[in-house]
């Protein structure tokens, strides 16, 4: 009997590579796991103006990893679906304006997401969708002004 141990290598290296890869895998999940924001509830920021305060939105944002993160995408919805027109980023004036809408928040250990809507109408209901750099699923926080 003759035992070609060309076949007998190419076994241990196919079992090789696949413990390679598990072992890959389970340190990839275990770096990406604590890859989390976790948004707070919306509310109005209590602007001076109370007129100016309708319009106006705030949520807290925390960053559980310790890289930083992005928010790339912010879309706000009214009860029946109707998008609403917004712009937004983590400062504003004391009136209520944006400041520095750059489209992109980069998030270190937590900021502040603050949405005004373009129209000047206030915030009743409002579904808000928020996108970031660590998943492909978004973040939803609903606000509602006669549940508060």
């Amino acid at each position: 009997m003759d035992i070609d141990f060309s076949i007998i290598a190419a076994i241990i290296a196919a079992i090789s590579a696949f413990s390679s890869y598990l072992l890959s895998k389970k340190i990839y999940d275990e770096i990406k796991s604590d890859e989390i924001i976790i948004a707070g509830e919306l509310h109005h920021i209590g602007l001076t103006e109370r007129e100016h305060d309708k319009s106006v939105l705030r949520c807290a944002l925390f960053n559980k990893s310790k890289r930083k993160s992005y928010i790339n995408s912010v879309k706000a919805y009214e009860r029946n679906g109707n998008k609403i027109d917004i712009t937004w980023s983590n400062t504003c004036d004391e009136l209520g304006n944006i400041q520095n809408p750059t489209g992109l928040l980069g998030i270190i250990d937590s900021t502040n997401l603050i949405i005004r809507r373009n129209d000047g109408e206030g915030f009743f209901y409002t579904k808000v969708i928020i996108k970031n750099s660590f998943s492909n699923d978004s973040i939803e926080v609903n606000f509602d002004l006669f549940l508060d």
